[in-house]
């Protein structure tokens, strides 16, 4: 008889550790579940598990004060683009309305051409800070979309028109009219940064818009003659305020247009070809 009490114990007792595991693991789960929807009481209980327990809770705080100092961080460096565009404007409205009551002559016709120049690049300035503070606080609010890549360029050729042509540059579209599912507007305005990146390049004639497609994504080229950038400034032609030594830029716009792409399921990427830069963007076929 005493040989079968040994393995009935055994067997009971395996079952009873057994099932306090699994208990023990779905309190785990329910404390995982509460710390989601900001419940932060964690159970005292004293055992094995309970050391598990205080990790992940402790793991979960951190995460939590992490990202809202990062919301912190970033709310007020949105305020402070929005601060400094309007700092800019301001006294840009007041100084345009006093050169437009000077009386040109030939002596000062040339110095006031240049201050609108200046001004107009001022203004320049204060819009994209403008649109970067919008497009920091939009990040994660695309409203995505299918849209014909057709629809994207009528509205970027649009907005561009008057700049292709004074500088006299031949844009050609040989491209498949694909649908992406992206946010119109600001998908748009990432483009608008990449052209309007190559029309300010010295020596430019043509800009060609290419596509392609296979089942993992839709790609969009974007090939210039502008003479190519340097390969060790791939990468940083996409980080913000970055400016080569013969940019004439802001270094805003590319880095824009990378935020963008990104927050529309893409990426974005930059090689030279035989004349110029060719850029790629990849719209990763999502549903």
């Amino acid at each position: 008889m005493i040989y079968l009490f040994y393995p009935a114990s055994l067997l009971l007792l395996y079952y009873f550790l057994k099932r306090r595991q699994k208990k023990r693991i779905e309190e785990l789960e329910n404390l995982i579940d509460r710390l989601g929807e900001k419940n932060y009481s964690i159970p005292m209980v004293q055992d094995d598990f309970s050391i598990l327990e205080d990790k992940i809770y402790k793991i979960f705080i951190e995460l939590v004060e992490a990202r809202e100092s990062l919301e912190i961080n970033s709310k007020k460096r949105r305020q402070n683009l929005e601060d400094i565009a309007h700092q800019i404007k301001t006294p840009i409205t007041s100084m345009v309305f006093d050169l437009e009551t000077i009386d040109k002559t030939e002596e000062n016709k040339k110095e006031i051409e240049g201050l609108d120049l200046q001004l107009e690049r001022l203004n320049s300035l204060a819009d994209i800070l403008l649109k970067l503070s919008s497009l920091d606080a939009n990040i994660d609010k695309m409203e995505k979309r299918e849209v014909f890549i057709s629809e994207i360029f009528d509205y970027v050729l649009d907005i561009l028109r008057k700049s292709i042509e004074e500088k006299n540059v031949q844009f050609i579209c040989d491209y498949e009219d694909y649908e992406i599912k992206v946010d119109y507007y600001w998908t748009s305005e990432a483009l608008i940064n990449i052209i309007k990146n190559a029309l300010s390049l010295d020596g430019l004639t043509k800009i060609k818009i290419s596509t392609n497609k296979n089942p993992i994504y839709t790609e969009i080229r974007i090939e210039d003659d502008g003479g190519g950038i340097k390969e060790e400034n791939f990468k940083k032609i996409f980080e913000r305020f970055y400016k080569s030594p013969d940019s004439k830029g802001f270094g805003i716009g590319l880095a824009m247009a990378k935020s963008i792409v990104e927050a529309n399921n893409g990426d974005i990427s930059v090689k030279n070809g035989k004349d110029g830069a060719i850029f790629k963007i990849k719209f990763y076929n999502v549903t």
